[in-house]
């Protein structure tokens, strides 16, 4: 049990697993076990995006800011929706999550939005995708399927990453948050994910455990990512988040040193 010094606001068992809300100053945070923080909101700005992992996560947006439709698998406390549908009101979203306890919390502690827009489903993710008739094709599809024993084993599975490729809009991006202490496991996870998509983006987050994987239908266009710093110090203020660290971060871990190079006289010429 990690101390902690705020106000506990919900405390349960359910499913043999201790939940617990707890708010601090303006911060409101979700754990289960005792020690596994799950999800973190900011009450006087719920919309921003508290944890560093989120952000990677929507490093996506590099790819394409376009957004109709969104597939999410594993609503939490409802983050990511809050934030894409704060910048993206129009857009439609699918939020998956097997557990009506969380949806519950989401909506009773964490303002999880309400709208015509936002679709929330309870049920498996696998099974929403196997079982659904799907007309549209997701633009952005993000996976983060989590609870403290880890990743869940059918959803990180080649049957339900090629269900998603076949969904997915061919200019689309799947974002999937991997975090395994097993590397054999995570090596296993790479494989599949490289079946299944020809384009890929890895970016491990600083100080944390967990690996973002961004995946494409085709291959990726650089371009996209190495924009000039102004329009990436513009995405910054736009959204909260540090895209030029984001871009270094991407480069570091998926061009060797003579791609970095060119990119770096790139750069140069453009001043």
């Amino acid at each position: 049990m990690i101390n902690r010094t705020g106000k506990t606001i919900h405390r349960e068992f359910w499913e043999n697993r201790l939940v617990e809300i707890f708010d601090e100053g303006d911060t409101r945070s979700l754990y289960f076990g005792g020690r596994y923080l799950q999800s973190r909101m900011s009450l006087s700005s719920p919309h921003l995006l508290s944890l560093l992992y989120t952000h990677y996560m929507m490093f996506a947006l590099l790819f394409r800011q376009e957004l109709r439709n969104i597939l999410l698998v594993g609503l939490g406390a409802g983050s990511l929706v809050r934030f894409l549908h704060h910048h993206f009101p129009m857009c439609s979203i699918d939020a998956v999550d097997h557990s009506p306890h969380i949806i519950n919390l989401a909506r009773g502690y964490f303002q999880l939005p309400e709208s015509s827009n936002i679709h929330i489903h309870c049920c498996d993710g696998f099974r929403f995708l196997a079982n659904t008739k799907i007309s549209k094709a997701y633009d952005l599809i993000l996976i983060d399927a989590f609870d403290e024993q880890g990743m869940s084993a059918q959803i990180y599975s080649e049957d339900f990453f090629s269900m998603c490729a076949n969904v997915l809009h061919p200019s689309g991006t799947l974002t999937c948050n991997m975090w395994s202490g097993n590397t054999q496991y995570l090596s296993e996870i790479s494989s599949i994910l490289n079946t299944c998509f020809t384009g890929r983006v890895v970016l491990p987050v600083p100080k944390r455990g967990n690996v973002i994987n961004h995946l494409r239908k085709q291959s990726v266009d650089w371009s996209d990512i190495h924009r000039s710093r102004q329009e990436l110090l513009t995405l910054l203020e736009k959204f909260n988040m540090n895209f030029p660290q984001m871009v270094n971060v991407a480069e570091k871990h998926n061009l060797n040193l003579g791609q970095r190079m060119m990119q770096l006289f790139s750069n140069f010429s453009l001043h």
